[in-house]
């Protein structure tokens, strides 16, 4: 799944202010082009950039309307996530909630972590990121630890194509349905929907543990998260390079 309870935030775009002294002036009110599902942006700027030169985000989703409520605004763009992307897979991809400084419209960005909490920011990108999950996790989106994965802490991602201490299984199961309240067994739920997961993965073999992160609170479940995040880590030393894909 691409991450929306630790890393959504809500960010408002902000205009020029005039410098003190300075008599307000009536702008020239010149076209702008409307941002679209695709656009990529670099930095805080709302201004779309070209997508295959560098780049931090890209629209997955545009708002026309005003959202009533954060939650109103994450119901589409979850849905629009996956058609976007191709898949939804636990990544190292992000989505950020955009709210116009009117309020009018907003969008949703993908972008990539450079760590576990995302505060040491995201990696550039070079392309589109549509349709990079429709056959599987590229290495390069899979995330992977030199120590065992602590939810409390931010960690930084290594890369999966050397020996490492932990990493993320792509897949990741559900424990429940959107109509349902928050179950009292969802820890039960969550493990074993982590260790099947891993043993059709082939990960869960002597020498590893699997762990499952899930939403564990009413408030959680209330944000309509209904999937658990599964880690694999080495009881002692490395687990083995991932494998990148032929090209």
């Amino acid at each position: 799944m691409v991450r929306w309870l630790r890393s959504l935030v809500v960010v408002v775009a902000v205009s020029g202010a005039a410098a003190c002294g300075d008599t307000p002036k009536t702008p020239k009110e010149e076209p702008t082009r409307q941002i679209e599902v695709g656009d990529c942006f670099s930095g805080d700027s709302d201004e779309p950039v070209s997508c295959r030169g560098r780049h931090t985000a890209q629209a997955i989703y545009v708002g026309e309307s005003p959202p009533t409520s954060e939650a109103e605004a994450i119901t589409p763009c979850r849905r629009a996530q996956a058609q976007f992307l191709g898949q939804d897979f636990n990544t190292r991809l992000d989505v950020k909630l955009w709210v116009a400084q009117d309020e009018s419209s907003y969008r949703c960005d993908v972008l990539l972590r450079r760590s576990t909490q995302a505060t040491s920011g995201y990696e550039p990108l070079t392309g589109s990121l549509e349709g990079v999950l429709r056959k599987g996790a590229d290495i390069d989106l899979q995330a992977c630890l030199d120590s065992p994965f602590d939810p409390s802490l931010d960690q930084d991602f290594v890369v999966c194509d050397e020996p490492h201490a932990a990493r993320e299984l792509i897949v990741a199961p559900a424990i429940g349905t959107l109509d349902e309240g928050f179950p009292d067994d969802v820890a039960e739920r969550a493990t074993n929907a982590c260790n099947a997961t891993a043993d059709a993965a082939g990960e869960l073999r002597q020498g590893r543990t699997v762990s499952a992160y899930f939403p564990e609170t009413p408030a959680a479940w209330a944000t309509g998260e209904r999937s658990a995040e599964c880690w694999v880590e080495a009881d002692r030393g490395s687990l083995p390079p991932v494998t990148r894909r032929s090209q």
